[in-house]
């Protein structure tokens, strides 16, 4: 898709774009993300003036979040995920995702926040909330690009709670795989909670939740408490969250069931 028709689109969704001089990041003269715009006519008129600009999105006017991956000095971009993931910041993948053309990426999360970015926040990730370059720029003969073809701006994931504390001014917890235990081996509960805090993505979300809160009632908690704990799962460790409609029901069935199987042995 062309640039000129591609910032179209997304102006007729709602997202705000700015031009950029072409084949570089910089805004052209008196425009940046804080005059970005989704007027048609308008961006119409860039292009007409200079058919070979880049774009830019305001991140900020679409509460969105980037997650922005460096890879200028070659690294490895799966070391930098398990660097992310061994303290606890996990990046849920199933979102939209551009490539950087120096080899990056561009993560995409939803989200509202107060700080528009936080540089360095591990070496060689920044998190945005201002503004970034997108696709099909072309920056020194490159383009930017979707890696994952099925997803659009319309596949966009919540942002997870670790990113929205990074740009919220609140305390991110840290939690590293480094410890190492000395003890008893892992039990069956830790295992558990192990597989929980994993979580899951789009897929088997039904399966999965009816699996962990089935595991809950087993535990015989109060069924308030199993059931508080359940919508924490679903909020924190599922991706996206099921619909709370729909976490009632797992939940009522299997409540019936284990009900219906004490009634029985009572007999």
């Amino acid at each position: 898709m062309k640039s000129k028709q591609y910032a179209l689109e997304l102006a007729k969704h709602d997202y705000k774009v700015f031009p950029l001089v072409p084949n570089t990041k910089r805004p052209i003269k008196d425009q940046s993300y804080l005059t970005a715009s989704k007027d048609l006519q308008e961006i119409s008129n860039w292009f007409d003036h200079e058919p070979n600009i880049n774009l830019g999105l305001s991140l900020s006017d679409s509460s969105l979040i980037v997650v922005d991956i460096d890879n200028h000095n070659n690294n490895d971009i799966r070391s930098i995920f398990q660097m992310l993931s061994d303290q606890g910041y996990k990046l849920p993948a199933d979102t939209y995702i551009e490539q950087t053309p120096s080899g990056g990426l561009h993560l995409f999360y939803r989200g509202q926040v107060s700080k528009k970015r936080v540089t360095n926040f591990i070496p060689s990730v920044d998190l945005l909330a201002d503004f970034t370059v997108i696709a099909p720029s072309v920056v020194n003969g490159d383009a930017y690009r979707s890696i994952n073809t099925n997803y659009t701006y319309n596949t966009i994931l919540d942002a997870p709670n670790w990113l929205l504390d990074a740009l919220n001014d609140r305390p991110v917890q840290q939690y590293s795989n480094s410890f190492k235990r000395t003890g008893n081996v892992k039990k069956w509960t830790g295992k558990r909670l192990d597989e929980i805090v994993a979580g899951v993505d789009s897929g088997g979300r039904n399966t999965w939740l009816t699996k962990q809160v089935g595991w809950l009632i087993s535990t015989g908690a109060e069924l308030a408490t199993a059931y508080t704990i359940a919508q924490q799962v679903n909020r924190d460790y599922i991706n996206p969250p099921l619909p709370d409609s729909e976490v009632n029901t797992i939940f009522k069935s299997i409540v019936r069931k284990e009900a219906s199987k004490y009634e029985q042995r009572s007999r």
